[in-house]
Formats: C-alpha cells, sequence, structure tokens
C-alpha cells in the first residue's frame, strides 16, 4: 500500500480491522436468523415438534437431555397415570373426571393428548355415549382450553373443559386453600 498511495501498512490494517469489527454486529442477526431456520427445517424432518424457535437456540447450550416421567421424548407417546389424577370436588371420582375430560377431546383427528385421555376409557365410543353435542371447541393457545357443551340423556345441560390448570381453576368457584393446592401440585 505505501508505494500506490504513500500510506503505512499498519493504517490499512488497522482501517481494515476496523470495516471487519463493525461490520460483524451488523450481519450478526441475518445470521442467526438463517441459522435457527436451517435448525428448525432439520429438527421437523426427525419429527421433532418445536413451538418456539428459541427452543432451538436453548437446545444447543445443553450438555445432557434428560426425558421426563411419560417419556414423551423417547416413545412420543403420551400416557396418563389414573394414580396422579387428584379430584378437589366432593362427591366425584376419578372415572367421572376421565370421563368428562374424554368427553372435552376430539373424536376424529385426535392429537396425542385426547388419545391418551379417550384410552384410559374402557370403550373411547363411551365418550360422548348418550350426549348430544351442541358446541366444540378446539384447542388454542390463546384460551389454553377444550370446552365441550352438550346435552344429556336426561335434556341437562352440561359444560366440560379440559386444558391448562390455570384456566380451569379460573372457570371453577374453589377456595383459595385449594388454587395453593393446585398450584403447589403444579410447580411440584
Amino acid at each position: 500500500m505505501y508505494p500506490i498511495q504513500y500510506h503505512k501498512y499498519r493504517d490499512g490494517i488497522n482501517n481494515l480491522l476496523v470495516l471487519l469489527i463493525g461490520g460483524i454486529p451488523i450481519a450478526m442477526p441475518t445470521v442467526l436468523s438463517i441459522t435457527m431456520a436451517i435448525c428448525f427445517h432439520r429438527l421437523s424432518q426427525q419429527g421433532a415438534i418445536t413451538k418456539c424457535i428459541t427452543t432451538i437456540e436453548e437446545m444447543a447450550g445443553m450438555d445432557v437431555l434428560c426425558s421426563d416421567k411419560i417419556r414423551t421424548l423417547t416413545l412420543n407417546k403420551l400416557s396418563v397415570d389414573k394414580n396422579l389424577i387428584e379430584v378437589f370436588s366432593k362427591g366425584d371420582e376419578k372415572d367421572y373426571v376421565i370421563l368428562l375430560a374424554a368427553r372435552a377431546s376430539r373424536t376424529e383427528n385426535q392429537d396425542v393428548i385426547d388419545v391418551a385421555i379417550v384410552g384410559m376409557l374402557a370403550d373411547p365410543k363411551e365418550a360422548r355415549a348418550g350426549i348430544r353435542e351442541v358446541h366444540f371447541l378446539p384447542f388454542n393457545l390463546v384460551d389454553k382450553r377444550t370446552p365441550l357443551t352438550y346435552i344429556d340423556s336426561d335434556g341437562n345441560w352440561h359444560r366440560s373443559s379440559k386444558g391448562a390448570p390455570e384456566q380451569i381453576l379460573n372457570l371453577c368457584n374453589y377456595k383459595e386453600d385449594v388454587r395453593k393446592r393446585v398450584h403447589g401440585m403444579i410447580n411440584n
């Protein structure tokens, strides 16, 4: 550079370094977005369902991956342990709670949660036996629940919902001690 522009090499190298270091933060969001999209695509090809792109970023920092009790990460199958079902209303049995949850499940195009809940019944047809469906709303991320309004064989109207415990608690008239018990179970 000295013979052409009569500048010292050091000034040219310094300017080049400034451009390189200054350009990295500008290109970083684009590079990260493309990398995340490629990872998201590769995970989806392997059958992994990721709802949030930050999941990929969190997985990149993992050293060990441990699955939970229901082994959804290893078997891709959900199961419900009847012994872990807690009934908070007096006079109701676990089987009745399972039946209400099965009624609030989809009968066609079931997701893994619906299959697990309906699978707990002796006969899957029992979920909608003796009732007439009036209104069914599929699960959505806003309400975080699946409600079903139905009329039983006696002509009485009922509404059954399954979903996130916090959302179901908001529909109930339980006292504060029950709410604390439920939140304690969620946090443990």
